[in-house]
């Protein structure tokens, strides 16, 4: 097999002549991590599938500040808009998600955020053996390169000199902070505020136990200025391995499913694929197909193979395969809302770069040397508890709507929800995440993200962000014609558990009282402009409930619709990522989250993929393959 270049990657000329054992679906965040991983053993010969193109050298990609401009351009986004939202008024949200070499670690807004311990060890006690913070942790490490900031830097946001002892030495994404100049008072008066109000950072954010405002890196190459996602794994040496290939602009239409003679069980031997001219062919393969196409189109693509809901199936004249009907369920999103501040004179915001003059500096800078606003990733973070309880409060709330309520069953979510609670109960613990933008945030807008970050009110506002890190709301993903061009339905479940508008309402109002605290108060023009409106300033609960239905929208972190659980919890996938009932057939990206992390998930692929590859590394070594 010869080696080929980037401008090689669409050219399918090779399928005729060299047959692999493996093929992996989708070369996004998770599915180049296991093919490079993977191939660095010469004895395994493998194929990545990409439906969208290789964009690595384009600069909308590579310049972190240009990220809003990927959103639902079908050059680079697979555009999904969710079906109308009965939790937040009838409305629709957008996921975007990447359809691009690199995924959707190639087109986000690039915050580097760590999970809790808590988190993953609630996905073992799940019966996931493995899983738990133990067996996760060192692969939080593995896939990064950690650069410490400036000193400048690190002065301006307060950032713990020591911070870089636990994180990645070698890893092949790059995690740094921007340079002099990059970040503004907000970001400086952030951590402080948090502080000020009892939640000053506890620990490394990487350690898994952490509470608290603080600075995060951003997945930034400080040499370059340049984003760093999962087309850095694609170093010159790795694509001059003669045992990789990479097919671009090729869309997977279903796997090749058969039924064995010996069990019953249903072999994956490849599949079916629709090349860039449009012509149809197989693809075939002899130890395994891993699907790493994402939360949204894996189970898509396990239900136009047969694999998933009999009825559903049956319903579209799919032959059934396997009849699990948990496939496309349990996903989960975090959701928020935003609030937008007019900021005190002469102060500015990101809303600056309406200006043509001030986006044209901000580009040169950027591409004279990578430096300048459009270099780094300004959103700053913290994890705070279930704050401003009393009493029985919040047993009194979690008993009526998880006693009471007759949510969509599932057999995993008794055993999810109780996880929960305890999570909820846990001062060390978080169920909220608050991000600073310091731009406006419209979350009211329509489901074009950009209606949300078009930054269309004149004047400059600098946004408070909440999330709420562990929803109890699912919704579900399904497809909706037997044409695999055509997008499936997703119901995202936004609000769909009443709990999680009580939990987000009150994060909401606590948002606000965090603007209201020095020295962040202090940068806010007094009696300015609220893009939020004023309904939260009396303190009232219900005001705020009303706004969670009128603002709220997803986090673009879906998660959970093939999930790793036993089977009896209506599991898609086994601790190993085997699809049940198959052979030959695995799944490595965030569908597989049976309980969706805190914070942005990004890293929490990273790490899932880089597992995965060990294990199934450890798999071939025990079979001497």
């Amino acid at each position: 097999m010869d080696s080929f270049g980037r401008t090689e990657l669409s050219s399918a000329s090779f399928l005729d002549e060299e047959i692999f054992d493996t093929i992996v679906v989708g070369g996004g965040t998770a599915g180049l991590v296991v093919a490079t991983r993977l191939t660095e053993d010469p004895g395994h010969r493998l194929l990545v599938i990409e439906a969208g193109a290789d964009r690595r050298d384009d600069p909308r990609t590579q310049c972190p500040g240009l990220a809003p401009s990927t959103y639902f351009d079908p050059d680079f986004d697979w555009c999904f808009t969710s079906k109308p939202q009965a939790g937040i008024n009838g409305r629709q949200i957008a996921e975007p998600r990447g359809r691009l070499l690199g995924g959707s670690s190639a087109i986000n807004l690039g915050a580097m955020i760590y999970p809790s311990k808590s988190g993953f060890d609630a996905w073992e006690k799940l019966g996931n053996s493995g899983w738990g913070w133990d067996g996760i942790s060192k692969y939080f490490r593995k896939f990064h390169t950690y650069h410490a900031p400036e000193e400048a830097t690190r002065k301006q946001l307060n950032i713990d000199p020591n911070e870089g002892a636990l994180h990645g030495t070698d890893g092949p994404i790059q995690s740094s902070y921007g340079g002099e100049g990059c970040y503004t008072p907000f970001n400086e008066a952030w951590g402080t505020t948090f502080k000020n109000l009892g939640y000053g950072i506890t620990g490394n954010p990487i350690s898994g136990i952490s509470t608290g405002g603080y600075s995060n890196t951003g997945t930034i190459d400080p040499k370059t200025g340049q984003r760093s996602h999962a087309g850095a794994y694609l170093t010159d040496e790795v694509l001059k391995r003669p045992n990789l290939r990479i097919l671009t602009e090729t869309h997977v239409d279903k796997l090749i499913l058969t039924k064995s003679d010996d069990d019953g069980s249903i072999i994956a031997t490849g599949v079916h694929i629709a090349l860039k001219d449009g012509t149809k062919r197989s693809v075939p393969c002899t130890t395994e197909v891993i699907l790493a196409a994402g939360a949204l189109k894996t189970p898509h693509l396990l239900e136009l193979s047969g694999i998933g809901n009999s009825e559903l199936l049956q319903k579209h004249n799919i032959p059934v395969m396997i009849d699990n009907p948990y496939v496309g369920e349990n996903l989960q999103e975090h959701s928020l809302v935003s609030c937008s501040w007019e900021v005190l004179d002469p102060y500015t915001s990101g809303d600056m770069m309406r200006e043509p003059a001030i986006a044209a500096a901000a580009m040169a800078a950027w591409q004279n040397g990578g430096k300048g606003p459009l270099s780094a990733c300004a959103i700053a973070n913290a994890f705070v508890p279930m704050h401003d309880f009393g009493g029985d409060e919040l047993d009194n709330l979690l008993d009526k709507h998880l006693n009471d309520y007759a949510y969509k069953p599932h057999p995993a979510q008794a055993a999810q929800y109780a996880l929960l609670r305890e999570i909820l109960h846990n001062p060390a613990d978080a169920s909220g995440q608050y991000e600073l933008a310091p731009f406006q945030v419209s979350s009211d807008a329509g489901p074009h993200p950009g209606e949300v970050l078009g930054l269309h009110e004149p004047g400059c506002f600098v946004s408070i962000v909440s999330a709420l890190n562990h929803p109890f709301s699912r919704g579900s993903v399904h497809l909706c014609s037997t044409d695999a061009a055509v997008i499936p339905e997703v119901d995202v479940g936004l609000f769909e558990h009443p709990l999680d508008v009580e939990l987000q309402a009150r994060h909401l109002l606590w948002a606000e009282k965090l603007a209201g605290t020095e020295p962040f108060a202090g940068l806010l023009k007094k009696g300015g402009r609220r893009l939020h409106g004023e309904g939260l300033l009396g303190g009232e609960l219900e005001a705020a409930k009303e706004m969670v239905r009128q603002r709220g929208m997803g986090h673009f972190h879906v998660v959970g619709s093939a999930a790793m659980m036993p089977e009896e919890l209506g599991g898609v996938v086994d601790s190993r990522l085997r699809v049940y009932g198959t052979r030959g057939l695995r799944i490595v990206d965030a569908s597989v989250f049976p309980l969706v992390p805190r914070g942005n998930v990004q890293a929490d692929v990273y790490a899932v993929a880089e597992k995965a590859a060990d294990l199934i590394k450890e798999e071939r070594a025990w079979a001497g393959t």
